[in-house]
This record gives structure tokens, sequence and C-alpha cells, in this order.
């Protein structure tokens, strides 16, 4: 197939454009870093032509930036037109549980639309938009858990507990993620698959481990057997607020770090898809590509 992706440069991207080229699709990229800009329709059209699919992917993930409202809905918008207009034959958007954010207990894709931060309400807006171009274009919605892997996210985290950082509050908390890999499989799942038309799909680790587990096993990749600490919630913000609230401990942070990430993933599972990485194997491996390009802890 031709296939466009948008966001091929990202954390994600870049190893969905290596595993769609091993299976023999002519995938053209769409990312600013090459000059690319989704606000742009000419650039969204242009990048559409002889496409089949598209696998949407870009988007601003920095809540802090004036661009994200734009990028991430009208961004979408522009590329769904295009996609539309190249009468592309599917076109997969990869959203995150995080529209059901404010949502107590297990979260599946009946749950009601909650989010919380403005990346969140942002890929909300952009969950709706996709789903009113469903007449005229075949969708699907993929809704990830927080994506785990070497990236500079995860390692500012492992830092921290490598350090010995305390858990914030008790960390009882269930904690699903989903490893990089596993997230990349799910996109490339939907790409053949006519029950995938038309429906949204949650997909994360099979695992279900609390935030202290995922915390300890961490630790545990640097030979820290210690004690954990932990800290309360009220404590930890007041923490963030004397330090300026940067970095990555912010009070924004504490508060989804407290949250509880559980989620029923038997949709997807049903046709075949399961993840293949467990925590401990998800943590391993991105302590270990880390090392490997020896970044510092």
């Amino acid at each position: 197939m031709n296939i466009l992706v948008t966001g091929s440069n990202g954390f994600v991207g870049k190893k969905l454009v290596q595993v769609l080229e091993k299976k023999g699709h002519l995938v053209k990229e769409f990312d600013t870093a090459q000059g690319n800009n989704l606000l742009d329709k000419k650039q969204c059209i242009q990048a559409c032509k002889g496409i089949d699919t598209v696998f949407h992917l870009a988007a601003v993930l920095d809540e802090k930036s004036k661009a994200l409202e734009k990028v991430n809905v009208k961004g979408t918008e522009n590329i769904l037109e295009a996609a539309a207009k190249a009468r592309c034959s599917r076109f997969v958007f990869l959203s995150t549980v995080g529209v059901n954010a404010g949502v107590k207990g297990i979260v599946s894709e009946k749950s009601l639309i909650k989010p919380i931060t403005p990346y969140e309400k942002s890929k909300a807006k952009a969950e709706s938009l996709v789903i009113e171009f469903q007449e005229m274009l075949p969708i699907t919605i993929v809704r990830s858990a927080l994506v785990f892997g070497p990236n500079k996210y995860w390692q500012s985290i492992i830092k921290l507990a490598a350090k010995g950082f305390p858990v914030i509050g008790g960390g009882k908390q269930i904690w699903q993620t989903i490893y990089v890999d596993d997230l990349v499989s799910a996109l490339v799942f939907t790409l053949n698959k006519k029950e995938c038309i038309g429906e949204t799909f949650v997909v994360a680790e099979q695992d279900k481990p609390t935030l202290k587990e995922l915390y300890a096993e961490i630790r545990k990749g640097f030979n820290k057997s210690e004690k954990i600490k932990t800290m309360p919630k009220f404590v930890a913000k007041i923490v963030a607020i004397t330090k300026g609230n940067k970095g990555i401990v912010t009070t924004q942070h504490i508060d989804r770090l407290a949250r509880t990430r559980e989620y029923d993933t038997s949709k997807i599972n049903s046709l075949g898809w399961k993840a293949k990485t467990g925590m401990k194997k998800a943590v391993k491996k991105t302590i270990e590509s880390l090392k490997k390009t020896q970044q510092s802890f």
C-alpha cells in the first residue's frame, strides 16, 4: 500500500514507519522535522495524493504550547479533509485513553468522554472530528494507554526512581501502560481488518501492575533493593510549587501519577490482537535501550 504517516519523526511514528516498510509498504512521511505543517491545507492535500491509508499520529504534547489546540484539532480536520478528497481507503487516528481521564474505574470504549488536561481535551475534539468524517472516509480510532519506552519522558521518570525519589501517594493504584512496540503492532493490526472500520479500540498491556510495582521494577533494573519511600500527594504538590512547578515534577504531573489507569482491551483482543510485552519486560527493554544510547542516570 501507499501509506502516509503524520508525526513520522516522533517516538511512535519512527517505529511505525520502520515496521510498515519492512512489510513492503511504500511510506510517505509527514512531520514538522521535514518542514511539513498540518495547518497548511495545500501541504495536506498534496501529501494525501495517491495514498491508500493515512496513519494520523502527529500532535502537540506540550500543554504550554500555544499551538496545541490548532495543531491537534484544526490540523486533524485538515488532514481528514485531504484524505477524504483523495478518497483514501482507510484513516487510522491515534488517540489517547486520556479522553476518559475523568472516569473512575475500568475504562473501555464505552466509557464517558471526560478529558481533564488541555491535551486530552484537544484529542477528544479531534476524535469527534474523525467520527464526523466516517461517512466520507473509512476510519479507525486507537486509544492508547500511556506509551512506555526509551524516550525523554521515561528517561526522566527512570532517573528519579533510580535516585530513590518517593512514590507519590500510596502507589496502590493500577497503572497500565503499553510498550511502544505493542502500540505499533496494534496500529498495523487495524490496517487490513474490515472489522476495524468505523470502530474505536482501547489498547494497553495485559498486565495490571500498581504504580508501586512498576516503580519497584524500575529500581530493580539498577540493583536498588531499599524499601520504597512514599510521599502524600499534597506534600508532593507543595514541593513542586516551592521549586517553581518546573521540570518533570509539576502539580499536573503529580495529578497524573495519582490516577488509576485500568483498561479493558477485550474489544481488540477478541479480533486477535494482544500486547506481547508485559510490564517487567517493558521496563527491562527500556532501561537496556537507554543505557545502550549512553543516556546518563
